[in-house]
């Protein structure tokens, strides 16, 4: 399941006795190309976030990412910066160096605000994220996670942008203060903002959380 961001698909040990941890993808390269910019930050999240689960006393297991079809370059590149192995029936080793996955991660979240604001007419200002916010539905994981973890990750993305826009600071690959591992770092501020976790509980249902009241709360201290 490409979608499914907070948890590992499956743990085997393969037969030179290597501890793995598997990500599935079984849609088809079009259905990837797409959705390029989703289809990069779910694979980053994916492969980033368990690393802060890897065993402390024992080798840190191989990542790896299945997929039932050699998937579009753009995806083999984020799989190698994420340090994770590619496999289809065969293994499809990376030529090359590998990008930066923090590089690639940003430019993705950046892309996935400009398309949600073309596809919807929502302006790059506070009243568009507000307009985003009171229309994401809720969605709990167990419900439908795909539908959940879209809106989660488009509502995110789109706050963070706006937030980097309006303020500076930019997105961070974060093991120790986010729940997925990437956070946003404002430009007058040294503590990282967990904007995908304010998502979920957005997503979830709560409505004492909104992105848009952070983002006005940001904009105030900024003028004090």
């Amino acid at each position: 399941m490409f979608s499914s961001l907070d948890c590992v698909d499956l743990v085997y040990t393969d037969p030179a006795g290597r501890t793995r941890w598997l990500q599935t993808d079984h849609r088809r390269p079009a259905h990837i190309e797409a959705e390029p910019e989703l289809s990069l930050i779910y694979a980053a999240l994916r492969l980033r976030s368990p690393r802060r689960d890897f065993p402390i006393d024992a080798p840190p297991p191989v990542l790896e990412y299945r997929c039932q079809h050699l998937p579009p370059a753009f995806l083999r590149a984020a799989i190698a910066a994420a340090g994770a192995e590619l496999w289809t029936d065969v293994h499809h080793p990376f030529a090359g160096v590998p990008p930066d996955l923090t590089a690639i991660v940003r430019l993705a979240l950046a892309g996935l605000a400009t398309r949600i604001a073309r596809d919807r007419g929502l302006g790059r200002d506070l009243a568009g994220l507000a307009q985003l916010e009171q229309a994401t539905p809720i969605v709990l994981r167990d419900a439908d996670e795909l539908r959940h973890w879209r809106a989660v990750v488009e509502l995110a993305a789109f706050a963070g942008e706006l937030l980097r826009a309006r303020h500076g600071g930019r997105w961070i690959l974060d093991d120790e203060h986010a729940a997925l591992s990437l956070a946003f770092l404002a430009a007058d501020d040294p503590t990282p903002i967990d904007l995908i976790e304010l998502a979920i509980q957005r997503v979830e249902g709560d409505a004492s959380t909104s992105l848009a009241a952070l983002v006005t709360a940001v904009s105030g201290r900024s003028l004090s």
